[in-house]
């Protein structure tokens, strides 16, 4: 589906949502004169109603996240690219290619001045004005000082493309380690807290991320982990002081751009309406699911039909062996209307925080109070 026929698509998905089940058929018939179109969506909001439509949904099929998409090591370079090897710009030489995502290629490169290596994401611009704003959101990210965030080294904008040098972070991403596992209570607790206390600090700055995914997370040398692509975050034009105030970002805008995931994307950011921090909270609690049961909670094997379950499908029930205040952190994560949602990244950490203090006093009681 191109482009133009995705975004009328999700216009009349939008529409049919605000009406009533018993209206919806009748709005498509009189708004959707595409007969192809209109029957593929009166379908999928059939299905997305009835009680077994857990059990019609595609399998999980990984296409809105191919390999490649995030700052990654690769052994094999994806064909198609447009810089070769020894590509100058300016200090920096591309030694290789990474790849695809986000909008733009990403290469790993020699800073000559510096003599260290890094990863560049060139993204190409529609016209001077955006570069410029990419140029100056990308600047407001670099301004982040955390230890799981990869660093921004440098931006410039050149011949209509836009450079974003960001540290090269080697080894496997959260996305090659979730793959045929979950991860023990433990280790979603730990790793979960770990992000969304990053996350936390770009919303105190007035960054939203827009395109958390597993991908975008990876693991470093130093035992830590570091997110990457903070330099294609959003910086709302003046971020009031609360992190959860930041608002006005466009999700048609980012989708144009080829940022976000639908997989991860919140309800709000694929029905185009204003994103702000508590949208990044939507994303982790995908992670969080996906972590905890070796699958999303809303995926199919194309865009349309991903959307289509994040807006309307019940959210699936989690392993058992899920604990359950883990288990009522995802979901307040994933409901659908963000003031449902934790406010901020903040108010996710301290909540993750909350259950692993508890869980581990239940440990310990248990333990001091055993009968011998």
């Amino acid at each position: 589906m191109d482009a133009a026929r995705w975004q009328r698509a999700k216009q009349l998905i939008a529409d049919a949502l605000a009406r009533p089940p018993a209206e919806r058929a009748a709005f498509l018939s009189s708004a959707c004169q595409d007969e192809d179109l209109r029957h593929e969506i009166e379908v999928m909001l059939t299905s997305s109603e009835d009680d077994t439509a857990e059990d019609i949904r595609p399998p999980v099929v990984d296409r809105d996240e191919p390999a490649g998409t995030s700052v990654a090591d690769s052994s094999e370079a994806p064909a198609a690219f447009e810089f070769a090897p020894g590509h100058s710009a300016g200090p920096y030489v591309f030694t290789a290619p990474l790849g695809k995502g986000g909008g733009g290629e990403v290469y790993r490169a020699r800073d000559r001045r510096l003599q260290r290596d890094v990863a560049i994401k060139v993204l190409r611009a529609k016209d001077a004005a955006e570069g410029a704003r990419r140029v100056r959101e990308a600047r407001a990210a670099a301004q982040l000082n955390h230890r799981s965030i990869a660093a921004i080294y440098d931006v410039f904008d050149m011949a209509g493309r836009t450079y974003i040098v960001q540290e090269y972070v080697p080894g496997d991403t959260l996305a090659d380690r979730m793959r045929h596992r979950t991860f023990p209570a433990a280790d979603i607790f730990r790793l979960g807290t770990a992000i969304a206390d990053a996350v936390a600090h770009a919303h105190a700055a007035g960054i939203v991320h827009c395109d958390l995914k597993p991908g975008n997370i990876r693991f470093a040398s130093d035992g830590g982990i570091r997110i990457l692509d903070f330099g294609l975050a959003r910086r709302a034009p003046e971020h009031a002081s609360r992190a959860a105030d930041v608002t006005g970002l466009s999700a048609s805008s980012l989708q144009e751009l080829g940022i976000g995931t639908p997989g991860y994307m919140s309800p709000e950011q694929l029905l185009g309406s204003s994103v702000d921090c508590r949208s990044d909270v939507y994303s982790l609690g995908v992670i969080l699911f996906e972590m905890a049961a070796g699958h999303r909670p809303f995926s199919a094997t194309d865009m349309m039909s991903t959307a289509v379950a994040v807006l309307t499908s019940p959210l699936p029930d989690l392993p058992r062996s899920v604990p359950r205040r883990l288990r009522a952190i995802i979901a307040r994560c994933l409901e659908r209307t963000p003031e449902d949602r934790y406010a901020s990244a903040a108010e996710l950490r301290a909540a993750l925080v909350a259950a692993q203090v508890s869980r581990w006093k239940l440990v310990v009681g248990s333990v001091l109070f055993r009968r011998p």
